[in-house]
C-alpha cells in the first residue's frame, strides 16, 4: 500500500520547520521559546493551527537567509502579521528594541546609528549619558578643551604659544608654592 503524504507541501523544507517551530513556541510549554511567545499571550490563528498547507497558501516558501516573522511583535502569528524577513530585519523589530522619537521621526536605536553613520553600540552609550537631541548629533565628538589649559598641553599635547605659556606660569606657581612651604617648615 502505498504511502499517503499528510501535506501536499513537502514537509521536509525550511518552510515547514518554520510553521512547526512557530507552532511549537507557542502551544508547547516544554519549548525553550514558550515564556516568550506562548507564555506571554502569542497565539498561532485558527487557519494556521493545524494547517500546513494553509500557511505554506498564505505565506509562501521561506527564501534563502529569511526566516518567519511578526511584523507587530505584541501580535500573535497571523497572514495580516507575517512575513519571510532577514535576522537584520528581524534585530529591528523586537518587543524589546528602544524606540527614539526626535524631531517627528520614530526609529529604532539601529535605525537611527544608520541613519546617522554611526554603530548602535556607539549610539547607545550616547544615550546613556546624554540628552537624545545631543546623542542623535551626526558625527563624532570632540573632547571639549581650550588651548591655553592643562588639558590642552598634558593630554592634547598641544605645543602652541599659549598651552606653553600657560603650562610654563603652572610650573613657576608650583615651584613658587614649595618654596613658601619649604620656608614655614624651616621656620
Amino acid at each position: 500500500m502505498p504511502f499517503k503524504k499528510k501535506w501536499k507541501n513537502d514537509s521536509g523544507t525550511k518552510t515547514y520547520y518554520a510553521w512547526r517551530s512557530m507552532r511549537s513556541r507557542c502551544l508547547n510549554r516544554g519549548n525553550a521559546s514558550w515564556d516568550n511567545y506562548g507564555g506571554i499571550g502569542i497565539t498561532v490563528c485558527d487557519r494556521w493551527l493545524n494547517d500546513f498547507d494553509a500557511f505554506v497558501e498564505d505565506m509562501g516558501h521561506a527564501s534563502l537567509g529569511e526566516s518567519l516573522d511578526r511584523i507587530d511583535p505584541t501580535k500573535g502569528y497571523s497572514p495580516e502579521n507575517c512575513r519571510w524577513a532577514t535576522s537584520a530585519q528581524q534585530a529591528r523589530n523586537k518587543r524589546t528594541s528602544r524606540l527614539i522619537h526626535h524631531c517627528g521621526v520614530t526609529l529604532n536605536v539601529v535605525d537611527w546609528a544608520e541613519r546617522l553613520g554611526i554603530s548602535s553600540d556607539t549610539l547607545f552609550k550616547r544615550l546613556e549619558r546624554m540628552r537624545v537631541s545631543r546623542a542623535l548629533s551626526n558625527g563624532l565628538f570632540k573632547d571639549s578643551w581650550q588651548h591655553g589649559t592643562r588639558t590642552s598641553y598634558e593630554r592634547k599635547g598641544c605645543r602652541c604659544a599659549e598651552c606653553r605659556a600657560f603650562n610654563a606660569s603652572r610650573h613657576r606657581q608650583a615651584r613658587l608654592s614649595r618654596k613658601l612651604k619649604e620656608l614655614s617648615d624651616a621656620g
